[in-house]
Formats: structure tokens, C-alpha cells, sequence
């Protein structure tokens, strides 16, 4: 299953495991069911971070615009949840991973990753599409994540970060970073 949900000790952990063409409509299904706990945690596996980059190639510009649109929307839902969001980030994320962790309060990220954005832009001829890397420690110095820990040990920061995080809306917007 790519997408899993468990919710223990008030902590809705959802689980991204592998890339498939549902993640989206999975995670949104699954987003009603996590607002009822204290906090949610994210956990990008390092499976779903590399980006399909042939298949953005291989989509129609309809198909880029319906994905980019689905994505606003989880990532609008996210944002929106009544509690914490916290992304446990196990791999180095680009495109629609990285929009999802950003879309989160807070950011636990892996000392062995980094992260990543895909955009699109426009040449004349056509489109291109353009990466910018993040390491870790450049990710922790400017406020992208909130901590850098050993791979191992992501989920359970990430949940111990949720634990800490005050569940109301005004404690949310004081922990909410906005990426560039």
C-alpha cells in the first residue's frame, strides 16, 4: 500500500511509502480521519523522493495541470488541519514530495538528505524543468527544517516534535515556516 494511516498515543502518523499515481487522492482521503488527533506526523520514506521525472516529460499539459491542481489542494488541506503537521523526511524529496513537506508546520529531515524542488518554466520552444538542491545542514541553518537528525531516528523526532507542537491554531502559526 503506498499510502497507510496509524493514530497512537494522539498521533496520527501518515505514511507515504512508495511513489504510485493515487498518493495524492490517498493522503487526502486519509487527511479527515487525522484531523481528530492531537497532532499529525508525515513520513516521506526515501522511496517516494525521487522524482518521476519521465512522467512529468510524458504528461500532457493537461495532465501536469490536473496534478498540479489536485496537489494545491492536499497541500490546502494540510495546511488547513486543526492540529500540527509535522514531515518526517527519510529521503531527499523533489516535486510533489517536496510541495508536501513544505505544506507542513514543521520539518524533521534525515542528516543523509536533502531537499528539493522541481519547477517548470517556459522557453520558448517549450518547457523546462529546473532543480535546486538543499542539503540538511544548509535546510537546518536557514529555517527550512527544524531538525537534522540520523536516519534512523527521523519518525521518532518527528513524533516527539508533534508532541511538543501546541494544538491550537495560534500555536500553529508560530511554528508554520514559509519556503521561499
Amino acid at each position: 500500500m503506498a499510502v497507510s494511516l496509524d493514530v497512537s498515543g494522539g498521533i496520527a502518523v501518515i505514511r507515504i511509502g512508495e511513489p504510485s499515481d493515487t498518493v495524492l487522492s490517498d493522503v487526502r482521503a486519509l487527511l479527515p480521519v487525522a484531523a481528530g488527533a492531537r497532532a499529525v506526523v508525515l513520513v516521506v520514506d526515501p522511496g517516494l523522493c525521487a522524482v518521476d521525472i519521465k512522467r512529468l516529460v510524458r504528461a500532457s499539459a493537461t495532465q501536469r495541470e490536473a496534478i498540479a491542481a489536485a496537489l494545491r489542494g492536499v497541500r490546502e488541506e494540510l495546511a488547513g488541519l486543526p492540529v500540527p503537521v509535522v514531515a518526517a523526511i527519510g529521503g531527499s524529496p523533489f516535486g510533489e514530495a517536496a510541495d508536501l513537506v513544505m505544506a507542513c508546520d514543521r520539518r524533521v529531515l534525515s542528516a543523509d538528505a536533502a531537499l528539493g524542488r522541481v519547477t517548470a518554466g517556459r522557453v520558448t520552444d517549450g518547457q523546462v524543468l529546473v532543480a535546486r538542491r538543499v542539503t540538511a545542514e544548509e535546510a537546518l541553518r536557514t529555517g527550512l527544517v527544524d531538525r537534522v537528525v540520523p536516519p534512523s531516528a527521523v519518525l521518532r523526532a518527528a513524533v516527539e516534535l508533534a508532541s511538543e507542537c501546541k494544538s491550537t491554531q495560534a500555536g500553529r502559526k508560530s511554528c508554520r515556516i514559509v519556503a521561499p
